[in-house]
């Protein structure tokens, strides 16, 4: 198996990438006085479990942003997992040898990737496909992990997935974001996304919360981390053209809407 990519965000919080189809995905570790949390277990590529006994032995919680594959598969390398029973259905969708080999496909297209490599030893494709965590668990019903004096609260995001969840690090002021607002934009085309309505309501929460100062940056799962609290607003605007009509016809057709360096991609039928 390989070394995982370590890099420090500060003493008591650090990011493992991996890297598949031409694209990283981040997890994220953060570290209390008396337990530490991580956060997504992307492809299962690489030994995470290793390098986080380097770093702590703190007794560790470890939880999904949501269901999609780049997110869940290293899922089995731990005990139990946390997941939002939102994602369930789309969990056993993401973890379907047949299903993810035709997303995986699909992507590869798209990123110009042999098809061979589905089938690569690289990527090892049914090897992750068919390794499910022993058990799942559900969020704590008051909605935050204590891991010592750093709590850390669960937030509903809905959009990307119904599923989706945030993860605030109160004490920084950090939004670990996963998938919802990403440097190049949002999938709300795909199966078990929400509405743009939905994603809306979801982007104004957060940008409540960044009005309080309640958070200050946010740490996604993809492309450039951290992002300024700014980019929320231009998700806002970008939401509010499609469910006002602001954009083309071409646009509408399409489902896919590009502004100030965002891509909002959703159906045309899933607007509202």
């Amino acid at each position: 198996m390989e070394q995982t990519k370590v890099r420090k965000i500060d003493d008591s919080t650090y990011y493992f990438t991996e890297t598949a189809m031409g694209t990283d995905v981040y997890m994220y570790l953060l570290l209390g006085e008396e337990k530490a949390l991580l956060i997504d277990t992307a492809y299962g590529f690489t030994d995470v479990p290793k390098a986080i006994k380097e770093i702590t032995d703190l007794p560790l919680i470890v939880a999904n942003t949501h269901a999609h594959f780049d997110h869940i598969h290293g899922n089995h390398m731990y005990s139990e997992v946390y997941l939002s029973q939102k994602d369930e259905e789309l969990f056993r969708l993401h973890t379907d040898y047949a299903y993810c080999k035709t997303l995986f496909t699909q992507v590869a297209e798209a990123n110009g990737i042999p098809e061979t490599m589905m089938d690569s030893e690289e990527l090892n494709l049914e090897g992750i496909v068919t390794a499910y965590p022993s058990v799942h668990k559900t969020f704590p019903e008051e909605m935050f992990f204590e891991l010592g004096n750093r709590r850390v609260s669960i937030i509903e995001t809905p959009g990307h997935t119904e599923g989706s969840v945030s993860f605030l690090d109160e004490k920084n002021g950090w939004l670990f974001s996963g998938d919802t607002d990403c440097k190049d934009g949002v999938l709300l085309n795909l199966d078990g996304s929400t509405s743009v309505q939905v994603f809306y309501e979801t982007i104004l929460k957060l940008k409540d919360l960044a009005a309080q100062e309640r958070i200050k940056a946010l740490y996604p799962s993809h492309q450039i981390t951290p992002l300024g609290t700014d980019i929320l607003g231009v998700y806002a605007e970008a939401c509010e053209n499609i469910l006002n009509g602001k954009i083309s016809e071409e646009e509408l057709d399409k489902g896919v809407y590009q502004a100030r360096g965002i891509t909002i991609s959703f159906l045309k039928n899933r607007i509202r």
